[in-house]
């Protein structure tokens, strides 16, 4: 093996494995201080990423998580970027005296705020049939770079000529005069911070350095391998660190997967192991599931393996992460979903069910009740069985475990 190749492996991945909301943001905080640089590789400013340190709420929409760590900061050409999103999130950061080393690829799409018309515009034809976006533009702005009318990041020093993007929201009804006026600000805000991200992680691994590339949302949200039409509008697996940035494969490392203890879902879309009523409602208190970037009251439901299997799967992810597990110890059961029954059968392969997601019904096993576990003192015994559960069913390591919202509440196995 070549000095190359073993820089690479120092290298790591951080993806989530189910439908967002996992706490990817705590995860790669309590990992970046071993690395030189956080690479946010996908989605935009409808990804919330929180990281809580003593009574201090820090909610990271386009910045990666490794803000807090001091570390260099990428944000690379798969991202969505919007400007003003960005600006603010900045201007919280130093009014904490905290001075960001970021560099922005120049050929990030970016979202502007006739994007979010439309997203408005395209949820409200769909009427009852609507998606549940967070209407903060990421979709069209997707769409616009694949017409080939919005500009890039970079694009706003070139003299980019704005003819035909206007043209194409006037034909909307929307008056362009608001997005000449977003260029002129967009071009301030980003104004020194452009650069090649592909070149410069290449640069920090070749010097012996290491990058950890985080992405936003989870597997089953990815835009060609998630439930679609209910997923986002990029690809959220870890296959696409290399075809975002530039890189050669190899670049990625490792992959770690980051899965909740349970599963939840923001918007709306097929949920088989969805829990209603009074219990749903107290997961939801107890775990705190409210959307990082809207507010909006997470759907909660138990842990489904069929689906976390998949996951693992088309991620390779090698390792799990492993949080919240402090929220089950309040309920006096706790289930697993490991097979879908339909029509008398039962399936244990997602892509499988994937067109029947709404018709299937869960089979459960109960592992081991978590019910009274304390943290006080390490790890409780509860939660050991469970892991070591979830490593003969899953086939991969829970590498860290996760209690509670606060940054010191990690434990790395």
């Amino acid at each position: 093996m070549t000095s190359r190749d073993s820089s690479d492996k120092r290298n790591l991945t951080v993806v989530g494995l189910q439908w967002g909301d996992e706490g990817k943001g705590k995860i790669v905080d309590y990992l970046a201080g071993d690395y030189d640089a956080v690479a946010r590789f996908n989605g935009g400013s409808n990804a919330g990423h929180t990281v809580v340190i003593g009574k201090a709420r820090y909610t990271f929409h386009l910045v990666p998580s490794g803000a807090l760590k001091r570390k260099r900061l990428l944000i690379g050409p798969g991202v969505a970027l919007d400007p003003g999103i960005l600006a603010e999130e900045l201007e919280l950061l130093g009014a904490h005296r905290i001075r960001t080393n970021l560099m922005i690829d120049g050929r990030c799409t970016l979202v502007s705020p006739m994007e979010k018309r439309l997203d408005e515009f395209f949820e409200g034809l769909r009427g009852p049939l609507s998606l549940g976006t967070t209407k903060r533009g990421i979709g069209p702005s997707y769409a616009m770079r694949a017409l080939r009318l919005t500009p890039r990041a970079g694009d706003l020093f070139t003299g980019f000529d704005a003819r035909p993007v206007t043209k194409y929201y006037e034909s909307f009804g929307l008056k362009s005069g608001e997005f000449k006026a977003w260029l002129r600000r967009s071009t301030e805000v980003l104004d020194g911070m452009l650069g090649d991200v592909g070149s410069e992680v290449d640069r920090i691994s070749e010097r012996g350095g290491s990058v950890l590339f985080e992405g936003s949302q989870g597997a089953l949200l990815d835009i060609l391998h998630g439930s679609y039409p209910y997923v986002t509008s990029t690809q959220t697996v870890a296959g696409f660190v290399p075809a975002s940035l530039g890189v050669k494969a190899s670049r990625m490392g490792k992959v770690l997967g980051v899965v909740k203890c349970y599963t939840t879902r923001v918007g709306e879309g097929p949920f088989p192991s969805e829990v209603k009523g009074v219990l749903g409602r107290k997961m939801r208190e107890a775990g705190r599931e409210y959307g990082a970037t809207t507010g909006r009251p997470r759907r909660v439901g138990w842990l489904d393996l069929v689906a976390l299997k998949y996951a693992i799967r088309i991620n390779g992810a090698e390792e799990v992460a492993l949080t919240k597990v402090d929220v089950p110890a309040g309920l006096k059961h706790f289930k697993v979903c490991v097979a879908y029954s339909l029509d008398g059968s039962e399936i244990t392969d997602f892509q499988r069910a994937q067109g029947h997601l709404d018709e299937v019904v869960p089979v459960y096993e109960e592992p081991g009740n978590l019910f009274g576990s304390s943290f006080g003192d390490g790890v409780p015994a509860q939660v050991k069985r469970l892991v070591r559960y979830l490593e003969r069913s899953l086939r991969v390591k829970v590498g860290i475990i996760s209690y509670g919202e606060e940054r010191s509440r990690t434990v790395g196995q």
